[in-house]
């Protein structure tokens, strides 16, 4: 298959039309053109189709002849005015005009070659494209890559030549500046009644867009005249923001001249900010401030010049920082919201939290000194002050950012189609921890069990959920919605007293009276915890059922809270005591009895009557 794609590879490529270099390349390129021009007026064209390429084309051959026989204008800086000891304001920014112009040609000649760059790209695969030689667009896409090819050197020798213009221009900018002599009262004074002339005009403007608005209300386009006065408007703008823009170029070459390098970078921040008010890009004030900007970097204080901008800087970037947190990104009931507004709530809101905290703990150190309070009443006034604590930080939050509580059902109502049924199980556990807490038959310190036999010690009842611990040392939290719905077995609720059973099974045949008497005497005489003395919770052994095979007997004892061993210990004690004297654990039994008169007519070796133990 590589050999394949090769073979066709190699077959497109001697097929293909190469791009025709003789037209800018070589030295007998105009001998090349005149024979072109020969050719092209022996050509008659058949339609208007061709007459319009042949047309081009002859164009192409002429911009290509002048071109090839023209070189970029070489420019040198006018030095002459560094002979003078001091020059004038006017002279200084005639030169000044000059270096930015440079800049700003050399600029869109750069932008120029990435344009230019792309073209030849696009028409050179055309070119290659092309197999057959009598195609009647291929002299023309010739043309054109010659004349972007020509164009594209051209415009590297005019950037190469402005390259050292400028830098010229500013090496001799650099000295001017020291012997202009600027009148900063003056300066100041022109730059502030362009800026009263500015704020007038800006006010006409506004007038006039409110009547613009106000005719498109009442109809489809705006009289000729209101637009007309628009426009004369925003050329006036222009025209003071420009001239305003001069002033301030001033400003900033007299705090340069004076190294006051504060005031220097304030003013191109002004400059930048008169860049974005214009109606239409100004490349040539562009460039004035790139001029500007690049004379404080080269100065002689470069490093107090790059300290200050650096801080300039991060000036600029933590104001428009501080800008988009500013900007409303949603408006609720005509107050906008914004994310300096979410970040101060949520502020307000830690606050709260912290101080609800505090008040808890505070409670809690109450309930530790005051040993007569109960604990359930503590609970429930510190939870019933921490709410109060943070409804009223909300409250707050939403003053700071201009909303009021009336707001909340707005926020409600947008949230509660989305949210109510995750907040229902919450608001469902928070209602059943007030109830739990303001009640009294589950306590902190109590053991209970759920449903599904979990049993634990409760180590903390909270808002939402009950905090358990197993006897595995497993900690289990619980919804107290939970333990409202379900039905819980409170242990030691109101006495750690209580008591168990211990079943056990005898055999057929066994005495009762004896056996029932020797556990009692080995469970008085045991050393596992219980109660004995009490004569009422003393130890005993009951009948409990009369099974198919077997007699269930139920050793019953009391013991004081939870003890998980206790049951396993009598049953031990139990096996050894019924082992010991002799009598076996009953074994279920299973009698199978054979019809004698089925029996003959089977096999001899099917009739054998079997009783099966097991």
């Amino acid at each position: 298959m590589k050999l394949l794609w090769s073979f066709f590879l190699l077959t497109f490529m001697l097929w293909s039309i190469p791009v025709d270099t003789k037209l800018y390349e070589g030295e007998n390129t105009l001998t090349y053109y005149d024979q072109l021009s020969q050719k092209l007026s022996n050509i008659t064209p058949m339609d208007d189709e061709e007459a319009e390429r042949l047309k081009n084309e002859k164009v192409l051959l002429e911009k290509l002849r002048t071109l090839i026989t023209r070189e970029p204008q070489v420019q040198t800086f006018d030095t002459s005015l560094l002979e003078k000891e001091a020059i004038g304001e006017t002279e200084f920014m005639k030169q000044f005009e000059i270096l930015s112009t440079a800049a700003e040609q050399k600029k869109k000649l750069e932008e120029m070659q990435v344009f230019t760059q792309e073209r030849l790209g696009y028409l050179k695969k055309t070119i290659e494209s092309i197999t057959d030689p009598q195609n009647k667009n291929l002299q023309l896409y010739q043309l054109q890559f010659a004349y972007y090819k020509l164009k594209q050197h051209h415009d590297e020798l005019a950037v190469r030549n402005l390259t050292l213009f400028i830098e010229e221009g500013e090496k001799t900018l650099s000295l001017l500046i020291e012997k202009v002599r600027l009148d900063i009262k003056q300066i100041i004074g022109n730059a502030a009644r362009t800026a009263k002339e500015l704020e007038s005009i800006n006010k006409k403007l506004i007038a006039a867009n409110l009547s613009k608005e106000r005719e498109l209300l009442s109809q489809e386009n705006i009289s000729k005249k209101l637009s007309e006065r628009i426009d004369r408007l925003i050329q006036e703008k222009d025209a003071a923001l420009l001239k305003l823009a001069e002033q301030e170029l001033l400003a900033g070459h007299y705090y340069f001249q004076t190294r006051t390098f504060q005031s220097f970078l304030q003013t191109q921040k002004k400059i930048r900010n008169i860049l974005s008010q214009l109606s239409s890009h100004d490349t040539l004030l562009y460039a004035k401030l790139t001029v500007m900007e690049k004379l404080g970097k080269e100065s002689e204080e470069v490093i107090d010049y790059n300290v200050l901008s650096l801080r300039e800087k991060l000036f600029s970037s933590y104001d428009k920082f501080y800008d988009a947190l500013q900007k409303p990104f949603v408006v609720i009931d005509e107050t906008p919201i914004s994310f300096f507004s979410i970040l101060k709530l949520l502020g307000i809101l830690l606050v709260g939290f912290i101080i609800a905290r505090i008040y808890f703990r505070l409670f809690i150190m109450l309930y530790k000194k005051r040993k007569r309070t109960r604990a359930v009443t503590i609970k429930i006034i510190a939870n019933l002050g921490v709410t109060l604590i943070l409804f009223a930080a909300f409250v707050i939050a939403l003053g700071s950012i201009g909303l009021s509580i009336a707001h909340l059902a707005v926020i409600a109502g947008a949230l509660s189609i989305g949210m109510g049924f995750a907040l229902r199980s919450i608001v469902s556990s928070m209602i059943s921890g007030m109830v739990i807490l303001s009640e009294k038959y589950i306590k902190t310190g109590d053991y209970i069990t759920l449903k599904g036999d979990l049993t634990g010690k409760v180590m903390d009842i909270g808002y939402r959920a009950t905090h358990l611990r197993t006897i595995d040392n497993i900690d289990i939290v619980v919804p107290n919605s939970d333990l409202i719905d379900g039905q819980v077995v409170n242990l030691t609720m109101e006495d750690r007293i209580r008591r168990i059973y211990v079943p056990f099974k005898v055999p057929y045949g066994s005495d009762i009276k004896k056996i029932r008497s020797l556990i009692i005497n080995a469970v008085m005489e045991s050393k596992i915890k219980l109660i004995r003395d009490i004569p009422r919770k003393k130890p005993n052994v009951w009948m409990k059922t009369v099974g198919e095979s077997f007699i269930e007997l139920e050793l019953l004892v009391w013991i004081e809270g939870l003890r998980p061993s206790t049951p396993s210990n009598l049953l031990i004690l139990i096996y050894e005591t019924l082992q010991a004297n002799g009598i076996d654990m009953p074994l279920p039994q299973l009698d199978v009895h054979m019809n004698e008169k089925k029996r003959s007519k089977r096999p001899p070796s099917a009739n054998i009557a079997r009783a099966v133990t097991s």
